[in-house]
Formats: structure tokens, C-alpha cells, sequence
């Protein structure tokens, strides 16, 4: 995500005669950054990658014998996840060359700087797990060390999940201000996503016992999912009354819930074979870029607040 125009955001004006901060009150202080529908997918990508890390990790952690095999998969396709995402991130800078500027500081009451040190931190043991898997499938087996690499990585993996919803939601644009559950809708919709994730790469190797499970707890994250969801519309619901009709929210929201909740839900209930599971997580990811495309673009379309 372009990380630097959430601090661009925070434009104030020369202070009023006087010295006084009480004429900010009836003035605009906010700066629309220049964020365009790649930010998206910047979200997106960095939903499925922790995702589907902390969804491998916790299954391997509680239950190795089941789930250690489709784990090894997923070590490496989260970091695939992850660099593309970080490429995106850093050119979405503007200048890449400044990304190492990021880490000069670290403030632990920001969540910019906190959100990019855990994306840096749990780089590290994802890229470690990743190659110890791939080592293993050839027959140099570190096990220990692997899973050590894995504990590691859990703490900022869930940081690097949960920190853009709360970069958003603490900052002063219209509509972001408001969206208190932007946070824990994210970090959520990145554990369903994961489990979603490791479902499909079970369900691809043939581990049957581990798609069986795989399968529930994905149906159990798409009901509760609603939870963070309906109480992030609720946030925002005087933002939508003012940029869209009665209409038009219903019929977005309606999109939204049947790509991303309703369909997905439908697929994995009635069959368990590859091809509906791969067809609920097309649907799901689609809903999920939705919500993030939209919810990215509240300030561009907002009125100024003044």
C-alpha cells in the first residue's frame, strides 16, 4: 500500500491570526492521496499471503501428522504472495528507491511504522519456512529449524494482516475515520482467505483427511465473517448514504454478500470436490477485492469534509 501518502494525508493550513488551532475547526485538513485500483489488489495480496501463513501454521502447529505435508506447500506459495505484493507496494511509492526510508525509525505508536517493520520482520521466517520445505521435499530435512522458522513468523505475520485496516481506520479522510472494524474485518478476512487458500492446495495434493477438516473450518470463517463485515458496514453506513442511493447500496451490498459470502458458502456445502472449492474461493476472492476496492476509493469519491 502507498504507505507514504497516509502521512501526505494530514495537510494543515497556515495557523489563523493569533496563533489560535480553533480556526482548524471550519477549515479543510485533509489531502485525498493518489491512490489508485492497484492498492486493491496491494490488499488483497497481503490478505492471501499472511493468510494463508498463519492458516498453515496454526493447522501444522496443532495437528502435524494431518497437515504438515500441505503446509510445505504453502510455505512457498505465500512468499510468491508476498513478493508480488511487496513489489506492488514499493512502486506504488512513487520513488522504489525510497522504500528503505521506512526503516530508518521505528515508532510504536504508528501503525505505518509498525505495520512496516512486521512486513519486514516476518519476511524473514516466511522466507526461511518456504526454503526449508522446498529442502525437505528433496530430501534435506532441517525439521526443527523449519519450525522454528514458522513460531517466528506468527506474531508479525498477524501483525503484517491486521496493521493497513488500522492505518486507515486512525487516519483523517473521510469515510477511513469511520471505519473502526476496518482492522478486524481485514485481519478476519485474511484468516478465512488463508484457510481458503490451504483448502484449494489440500484439495490439490490429495490430502483427503486434511481437506475434510480444511473444508469445515472454511464454512465456519464465512459465517463468522459476517461479523466484522456487518459491523464495518454499519461504521460506514453515513458515508454510504452520502455517496450512493438506497438502490445502489442495496444493490452493492447485495453483490458483495452473495460473491463473497452466500455463493462461496453454497459451493462448499454442496460438494467437496476440487471444482467447487476452487470455484467458492474464485467467488470469494472477488468479493473480497470488491469490498477493498471499494472501501480504498471512499476519499476520492467523498465530498471534502470541512
Amino acid at each position: 500500500m502507498h504507505e507514504n501518502s497516509t502521512q501526505g494525508s494530514f495537510t494543515k493550513p497556515p495557523l489563523p491570526v493569533g496563533g489560535s488551532e480553533s480556526g482548524y475547526a471550519n477549515m479543510p485538513v485533509t489531502k485525498v492521496p493518489g491512490w489508485h485500483g492497484a492498492i486493491a489488489w496491494d490488499a488483497l495480496l497481503n490478505g492471501m499471503a499472511t493468510g494463508l501463513f498463519m492458516a498453515a501454521a496454526v493447522s501444522e502447529l496443532a495437528a502435524p501428522a494431518v497437515f504438515a505435508s500441505v503446509a510445505k506447500v504453502a510455505y512457498p506459495v505465500a512468499l510468491v504472495l508476498l513478493l508480488v505484493d511487496l513489489v506492488l507496494l514499493v512502486f506504488d511509492l512513487g520513488d522504489p528507491l525510497r522504500f528503505h526510508h521506512m526503516l530508518r525509525v521505528f515508532k510504536l505508536g504508528s501503525p505505518m511504522s509498525v505495520g512496516t517493520w512486521c512486513l519486514t520482520i516476518f519476511s524473514l521466517p516466511l522466507t526461511a519456512a518456504a526454503a526449508l520445505s522446498l529442502l525437505a521435499e528433496i530430501g534435506m530435512d532441517f525439521e526443527r529449524a523449519r519450525i522454528l522458522a514458522v513460531v517466528v513468523g506468527l506474531l508479525p505475520g498477524f501483525g503484517a494482516a491486521a496493521y493497513k485496516g488500522v492505518l486507515l481506520s486512525t487516519n483523517a479522510q473521510p469515510g477511513w475515520k469511520d471505519a473502526r472494524w476496518l482492522g478486524g474485518y481485514l485481519t478476519n478476512s485474511a484468516l478465512m482467505i488463508g484457510c481458503a487458500e490451504l483448502l484449494v492446495l489440500s484439495a490439490l495434493t490429495g490430502q483427503t483427511r486434511a481437506t475434510a477438516i480444511l473444508r469445515t473450518a472454511f464454512i465456519v470463517l464465512l459465517v463468522l465473517n459476517v461479523i466484522p463485515l456487518g459491523l464495518l458496514f454499519r461504521n460506514l453506513r453515513p458515508t454510504h448514504a452520502r455517496l450512493y442511493t438506497r438502490q445502489q447500496q442495496w444493490r452493492v451490498g447485495g453483490l458483495i454478500f452473495a460473491a463473497g459470502t452466500l455463493i462461496p458458502l453454497g459451493l462448499t456445502l454442496l460438494n467437496g470436490d476440487l471444482l467447487f472449492i476452487f470455484g467458492s474461493v474464485i467467488f470469494l476472492l472477488l468479493g473480497s477485492w470488491v469490498i477493498r476496492f471499494l472501501y480504498v476509493k471512499i476519499p476520492h469519491t467523498s465530498p471534502l469534509e470541512i
